[in-house]
């Protein structure tokens, strides 16, 4: 019998299960979907999730997790972190207070007093928001211990709430202003930028201004050392076709493995990703969770990413591109015309693409799963995509050495599940935590970034070690 089987295929899941194993409880890691971290062709390799990850900063939460587990990481700090190009625009964040507010100053002449005191705002209120995540506190009470913990910071909460909120509406009164918060926003929260709490709002935005870092080879290489720590630790790893789940007093999981055997597995607790690809089906069928199931229905998604893979020739990418780049039409709103993120392989990179070339990822967010999507009607969505990247890449055309649209569209389809999408939230708080990863049932517990949409990356990693801390017994 297991400690606790971990059922899912994401970032939450294998980091739950990696802290189960390395304190040293018996685990078993469940992945059910067959969902890759990356694929490769041509002699480029590219990461399923080509979306920044945040928490990788000296004191991040990912980079404290993987220094607690004696995991090194190959990574570059980016200079810039982030660049946002329109038209007439071109913004360059370099992950510094003082250098990105001297960089919007420039672009933005006589908006210096509104810029300073708003730079200024974001830093106090993040800090604020990561004291209340330091008292574990349940921003979705459930207990009367939760409500009487949210109750005595309330005050503050509100207070905070108020001034942040005003110094952010005098920026977003620009609209070039606003599209530059959303477009971070949309790369480092969970959230739909139009639905967000100041308080999440300003937390979001820190995390920018801490830096970006490059993942040398690619995500995938960490995604393998975390599951190689694991399976040391004396964790195990199955990989699975179909199961049936009974949550009673001991979990009891039938399996069907590729050898189309039927064995029963039982584990004391299990931990279940609401990524895992028959997620609303458990929560419908399971009596037990049926509390947790109005609550999970509460947080809709709203945008879904979609992604094209290109292999380039090094010659056709500005000198001084960066590696993450958000390519934005100022004339459209958001809602008409959704902006376009690149994520390139640093140069030199062999490990992602030949030499004298680089792989690219191209993404932008649909109103509606790719998997809702005909052939036809993607096609067009990418071949309007590349038109506008070639507006911004002059010589692209003769310098494309890769590209295969049908097999982008394939896995936009099949794993858009693996990347987050973006959610609405009612009636947000504080905007970070959603959902808890406790259920009514007292050995099921979940992982996930929807219970932490507000912090994006970093609530993916939060959401892990909170559910293995649960399985625990740990509060």
């Amino acid at each position: 019998m297991y400690d606790t089987i971990v059922l899912g295929n994401d970032p939450g899941s294998l980091i739950a299960a990696v802290v189960l194993a390395s304190h040293g409880r018996k685990a078993l890691l469940l992945t059910m979907d067959d969902v890759p971290d990356s694929f490769s062709e041509s002699g480029y390799i590219f990461d399923i999730d080509p979306l920044p990850w945040t928490g990788m900063d000296r004191g991040g939460v990912f980079r404290q997790l993987l220094s607690h587990l004696s995991i090194t990481s190959e990574d570059h700090v980016l200079n810039p972190a982030l660049q946002i190009i329109f038209q007439n625009h071109r913004i360059d964040l370099f992950g510094n207070t003082d250098l990105d507010l001297k960089e919007m100053e420039r672009e933005f002449p006589g908006e210096g007093r509104n810029l300073a005191k708003f730079y200024s705002s974001i830093e106090k209120i993040a800090s604020f928001a990561s004291g209340l995540i330091d008292k574990d506190l349940h921003l979705q009470p459930e207990t009367t211990g939760d409500y009487i913990n949210l109750f005595r910071n309330m005050p503050g909460i509100v207070m905070k709430k108020r001034a942040f909120g005003t110094s952010l509406e005098n920026i977003r009164k620009k609209p070039l202003l606003k599209k530059i918060l959303e477009a971070q926003l949309l790369l480092l929260s969970n959230l739909d930028p139009h639905n967000i709490s100041p308080i999440s709002f300003a937390k979001t935005l820190f995390l920018s201004l801490n830096g970006l870092s490059y993942p040398e080879g690619g995500k995938h290489y960490l995604m393998a050392k975390l599951k190689k720590k694991f399976e040391a630790d004396g964790g195990v790893i199955e990989r699975c076709s179909a199961l049936t789940l009974d949550t009673e007093r001991v979990i009891k999981v039938d399996v069907k493995t590729e050898g189309n055997d039927m064995p029963s597995l039982y584990g004391k607790n299990i931990i279940v990703s609401t990524k895992y690809g028959k997620f609303d089906s458990l929560l419908e069928e399971n009596r037990g969770l049926s509390v947790f199931k109005k609550k999970y229905d509460r947080i809709k998604p709203s945008l879904y990413p979609f992604t094209i893979h290109l292999g380039v020739n090094d010659r056709c990418i500005p000198e001084k591109m960066g590696i993450y780049v958000v390519i934005s039409d100022e004339t459209k709103s958001a809602e008409n015309g959704s902006p376009l993120f690149l994520e390139t392989s640093e140069p030199g990179d062999i490990l992602r693409a030949p030499d004298g070339k680089r792989a690219m990822s191209v993404t932008t967010f649909l109103k509606n799963p790719p998997s809702k999507f005909n052939n036809s009607d993607l096609e067009k969505i990418a071949e309007s995509m590349l038109k506008n990247l070639g507006a911004f890449l002059p010589f692209l055309k003769e310098n494309l050495d890769f590209i295969d649209l049908e097999q982008s569209i394939n896995i936009s389809r099949d794993y858009h599940r693996t990347i987050n999408n973006k959610y609405i939230v009612k009636k947000p708080i504080i905007g970070m935590s959603s959902l808890s990863g406790k259920t009514p049932l007292k050995n099921v517990f979940l992982t996930g970034g929807i219970l932490m949409p507000g912090l994006g990356f970093e609530g993916e990693i939060m959401s892990g070690t909170n559910a293995a801390r649960l399985a625990m017994g740990e509060n």
